[in-house]
């Protein structure tokens, strides 16, 4: 598949192009691949997430079921057995987890990394930061990428080139396991410069970081929060993955500032092509010559 540039962040385009690559390699495997979802609670987002996962391996042709898993304990004995089963390629965990007894980074790294469709496993990060795309663990395979950090380097590859990101200051504001270090390990490897910060950073240097920033990616989960729509550079790019909205899109829109936001230009539907991309590899799909 070529990829045009469409001068645009188009989520939904975007996932549609890769969710018909899914739906080509799920056509070129010798069986459907399985993947297990795996909730912590019945938080209403998660549930959502969830249901909308489920729709998108029926459309694929994959076979899915879901648990939800209210302990740390069960989570590890559910993990070990789809670890071990033949007809799950992949596992697909949502986090926070919040399980008091055990920390998620504990959670991510009991995944079987072969079918760690997230890229959370140490083993899957460390190839991540070594920016090799395949490994040898006994069989070739492709790594595992973090599917919502590449979900948003892909939208913006679409929008604005294989190139755009050469060059470019990436402020990520986010600094968690699943999202931030990951990304900024990402945009590192594609010669950007990466500049983490949370929700604690002092106010006056994240105006500082945003005002020099081409490309800004905010995912804090907090109601309120909010980055100035006057502190934006003309011609930056700016990604939303918070769910609760960090940007004043109005305001973006109004001075023609490129964006996603939480709704119908979502990177949430991308990040769910990106995993089950990742499935059909775990799962045995190795050619990937129309990955692109």
């Amino acid at each position: 598949m070529t990829n045009v540039s469409t001068g645009k962040l188009d989520c939904a385009e975007t996932a549609a192009h890769y969710r018909e690559l899914v739906r080509r390699n799920v056509r070129d495997l010798t069986e459907a691949p399985g993947l297990a979802i795996l909730l912590g609670s019945e938080d209403p987002g998660s549930v959502l997430y969830r249901n909308l996962l489920v729709k998108d391996c029926e459309d694929l042709g994959i076979q899915s079921h879901h648990h939800v898993l209210t302990n740390g304990m069960q989570m590890v004995k559910t993990i070990a057995r789809f670890n071990q089963d033949a007809k799950t390629h992949g596992i697909f965990i949502f986090y926070p987890l919040g399980y008091p007894e055990l920390k998620d980074d504990e959670i991510m790294d009991l995944v079987d990394p072969g079918k760690d469709i997230e890229g959370l496993h140490s083993i899957n990060i460390g190839y991540l930061t070594k920016f090799r795309k395949r490994v040898d663990m006994g069989a070739d395979r492709r790594a595992m990428i973090p599917c919502t950090g590449r979900a948003l380097l892909k939208v913006i590859k679409r929008g604005f080139g294989e190139d755009y990101l050469s060059g470019k200051t990436v402020l990520i504001i986010n600094d968690s396991l699943r999202i931030g270090r990951p990304l900024s390990a990402m945009v590192a490897n594609l010669r950007a410069t990466p500049i983490l910060c949370h929700q604690h950073t002092r106010k006056e240097h994240l105006e500082s970081f945003v005002k020099l920033a081409d490309i800004i990616v905010s995912a804090v989960p907090v109601s309120d929060y909010r980055i100035p729509t006057d502190w934006i550079k003309e011609g930056a790019l700016c990604v939303d993955l918070s769910h609760e909205g960090n940007f004043d899109f109005e305001a973006l829109k109004a001075r023609g500032i490129a964006h996603t936001n939480t709704t119908r230009n979502s990177v949430g539907k991308v990040t769910r092509a990106m995993a089950l991309l990742n499935l059909t590899y775990a799962a045995g799909w190795e050619q990937g010559r129309h990955d692109r």
